[in-house]
């Protein structure tokens, strides 16, 4: 861990390709473009999945500049993954909103990229045991194959891939469901649609003793 190599902030953000700042979030985030998904570009074309119609394939995020941003943070990624995990680490240390906050997300848009992404976010979290870090995925063989220990503070809530329907085999999960059918959701309901669709004070997805998270199809 070489965090001392950046000099500012700014120049942590950049060899990370840049945040970014989720409306509903309390803190700040990183994700890449949608289109990059493997299992969730499968479930776009499946009726009923919780990828049909998917938020980060439409609207404000087709804008190029938005693509751009998102290419951009993967790039940073992939051209530099040491220096990335620096950067991240310094970042976890230094930004001042993610220390005041102390959580941080994973993945507003895309998914996991494989193993060796995994592994650089494990890092992270192992390297930053002060913030709290949610990371959602439908990356379902990679995590039930996934051998190395996770650190304590990196919740992995695995996403249920129909919408209405639940499912096992994990720690953490979310599931998603019609607004007449919540009623069915085992999980601890999400009251974002309740306080103006913003996280407010709640922490559930980042929450270690929660095990299933439920959301209202939107």
């Amino acid at each position: 861990m070489m965090t001392n190599q950046f000099n500012s902030i700014k120049e942590a953000e950049a060899a990370v390709g840049g945040l970014s700042r989720p409306s509903k979030m309390p803190s700040f985030a990183w994700s890449i473009s949608a289109r990059r998904c493997n299992t969730g570009s499968k479930l776009t074309k499946i009726k009923g999945s919780v990828c049909e119609g998917c938020y980060a394939l439409k609207n404000r995020y087709l804008f190029n500049g938005i693509q751009s941003a998102l290419e951009n943070r993967y790039n940073a990624w992939a051209n530099n993954r040491e220096r990335w995990v620096d950067a991240m680490i310094y970042l976890m240390h230094n930004k001042q909103h993610i220390v005041s906050t102390g959580h941080f997300r994973f993945f507003d848009s895309g998914d996991i990229q494989g193993k060796a992404m995994l592994d650089d976010i494990n890092s992270v979290a192992w390297a930053s045991p002060s913030i709290r870090f949610w990371l959602p995925t439908k990356e379902y063989k990679l995590i039930k194959q996934y051998d190395m220990d996770i650190a304590p503070n990196l919740v992995i809530r695995v996403s249920a891939p129909m919408i209405n329907k639940s499912f096992d085999n994990y720690t953490f999960i979310s599931t998603v469901y019609q607004k007449d059918k919540i009623g069915i959701a085992k999980g601890y309901v999400c009251p974002a649609p309740t306080q103006d669709n913003k996280c407010g004070s709640c922490r559930a997805c980042w929450s270690d003793t929660i095990s299933e998270v439920s959301y209202i199809a939107h």
